[in-house]
This record gives structure tokens, sequence and C-alpha cells, in this order.
């Protein structure tokens, strides 16, 4: 009776362990405000699915690169698009802008390339518009080595990742002078 007992003790005490482990978690961007600048502007971001909802995404790409799986107990404070709008919006200039910055997002994924490796990767059409003629578009893709394993560094790397992007995109809106 007592190795059963004693059995019984060291099986709760090994779910106990990892029920840290399994508490869900939340994830943004982080509290840094973005190093790039933008202009006055007025921002609306949109997310294709299945990037316009909360769920932390990643894909296998040694298995299956086609393949979009979902961490199950980490997610996105907001929707990606959102986040990014954020960020945008976290370093525009005071006042009202003369131009629409639009932002699709099409990708926002930890991409493994092996069992130990990652990297995020993000993908967005952006395009720029004053009142309703559009003055440009283009895609902007921004992609963030060693991005671990799990959920806690994939968030860390998209935040680079999306800092990356913000820069790239900073230079492309200060082109264009019908907006600045």
């Amino acid at each position: 009776m007592s190795w059963a007992r004693l059995l019984a003790l060291a099986l709760l005490a090994g779910c106990a362990g990892n029920a840290a482990d399994s508490a869900p978690r939340t994830f943004d961007l982080g509290i840094a405000a973005p190093a790039a600048k933008f202009p006055a502007l007025r921002v609306s971001a949109r997310g294709f699915s299945p990037f316009d909802g909360v769920q932390m995404y990643y894909r296998l790409a040694w298995r299956n690169p086609s393949e979009l799986a979902d961490y199950a107990l980490s997610h996105w404070s907001a929707p990606p698009a959102e986040l990014l709008r954020r960020q945008v919006l976290r370093s525009a200039g005071e006042g009202v802008g003369k131009c629409t910055l639009e932002v699709e997002l099409q990708e926002f994924t930890q991409v493994f390339t092996s069992k130990e490796s990652s990297e995020a990767r993000i993908e967005a059409r952006v395009s720029f518009s004053n009142g309703t003629v559009r003055i440009g578009s283009r895609g902007l893709s921004a992609s963030e080595p060693d991005a671990g394993t799990e959920a806690a560094s994939g968030a860390a790397a998209m935040a680079r990742a999306t800092e990356r992007l913000m820069q790239e995109l900073s230079g492309w809106v200060s082109k264009q002078q019908a907006c600045v």
C-alpha cells in the first residue's frame, strides 16, 4: 500500500510542477518605443485570415511549410495587424495627417526550419493614399533569426522583426512627398 501512495504522490508532484508551464500567456510587442519615426498620418491595418485573430501561429517548415499551427496556451494581446498599427501610431507625429497608411498583414508567424531553429517572419502589403487617390503601394517583409523554440522567444523575435519592418516602412513613407 505504501508503494502505491508513494507512486501517486510522485505523479501528483510531477503534474504540479507542470501546472505553471501550462498557464495561459499573453504577449504583445513590448514596451520599448519604436525607433522608426513617421509624419502625422492616419493608419488602418487589417490581417487576412488566419492572422485576424489573437492566435500565435507557427510553421514547421522542415516538415510541411504550408501547414499552420497555433500555440495552445499563448496568444497575442490583440490581432497582429492591430499591434502593428499601434506601433506606427506610437512613432507618428502629432496632429492630423494628410494621408492614410493602409497595412494588410499577410504573414505573422514563427517559422521552424528545424526542430531546434526558428525565425520570426512578417509579410505585409502597404499602401498610401491622399483622400481617394492612391499614391503608392508595395510589399514589405522582415524576418528575425534566432526566434527560439517556444512562444515567448518567438514573441520577442517578432518584436525585433516588427522593428525591422517599421524601419523599412518609415524609409518608404518619408519618400512620399505628397504626405510628408
